[in-house]
């Protein structure tokens, strides 16, 4: 039933979202400077055509510069993280994206930091410029598992988004989003429809990165992501 759904969806779906998705590119060349604000409608429009229906559970502030990470399990991520980030927002994402054409268009245009794990150098320079942005009063995105999940479980973490937090002291706010995996996960083509939490955790401020550590840092996000979103932590 639900791939028969999922292939009335894509089929009745595609022009709407193709339709929003130049509405986007048109209204971010006439407008630059709502970069945000107008990803944030475009998000809203397709999480709505595809029958999703997102809940904020908890307080995101606004009145300081963050690193915000989430939990990263379906292709919609990107689009519940602009529909619940604050203000001036950007993200550290891969390389590889910037090779799509109009995706790699639009994280220029977002004052995205792409990231090349292969080089270690280049992930300095990128970790580099995600300070840089939090100086800039950003807030900076990151999804410290680096990849979707393709179990469910929450996997182990790199460790570059909390030598930024260290290094200029910012805090990092948790928020654990469920639901998206049920919805459409890495290994299964067709989608089911249905509710998304996206569950605010405990800030972890400054104050207490050296008394955690590192690894006390990591394996707090990494307990709040598992209890925010239900699932379990991978081995």
């Amino acid at each position: 039933m639900h791939q028969i759904i999922s292939i009335l969806i894509y089929i009745i779906m595609a022009a709407p979202l193709i339709t929003v998705g130049m509405l986007f590119v048109i209204s971010v060349i006439l407008i630059p400077s709502k970069m945000n604000t107008l990803g944030r409608l475009t998000s809203i429009s397709v999480l709505r055509l595809l029958f999703i229906n997102v809940q904020i559970k908890g307080k995101i502030p606004k009145d300081r510069p963050m690193i915000l990470m989430f939990n990263h399990s379906c292709f919609i991520d990107p689009f519940l993280f602009a529909y619940a980030s604050p203000g001036k927002t950007t993200g550290i994402t891969a390389v590889e994206n910037y090779k799509y054409p109009v995706f790699g268009w639009m994280l220029k245009k977002w004052r995205a930091i792409p990231i090349d794990r292969s080089h270690i150098s280049k992930a300095k320079e990128s970790i580099k410029k995600g300070e840089e942005a939090l100086r800039d009063g950003y807030n900076v995105i990151i999804l410290p598992e680096g990849t979707r999940t393709t179990n469910g479980k929450i996997r182990k973490f790199k460790k570059g988004g909390f030598h930024m937090a260290v290094n200029i002291n910012a805090p990092i706010l948790p928020i654990g989003a469920k639901g998206a995996y049920e919805f459409k996960p890495k290994n299964r083509w067709y989608i089911k429809p249905g509710k998304v939490t996206l569950n605010v955790g405990e800030i972890i401020e400054p104050e207490e990165f050296e008394k955690l550590g590192i690894n006390g840092i990591v394996e707090n996000v990494r307990n709040q992501f598992s209890t925010l979103t239900g699932y379990e932590l991978d081995s």
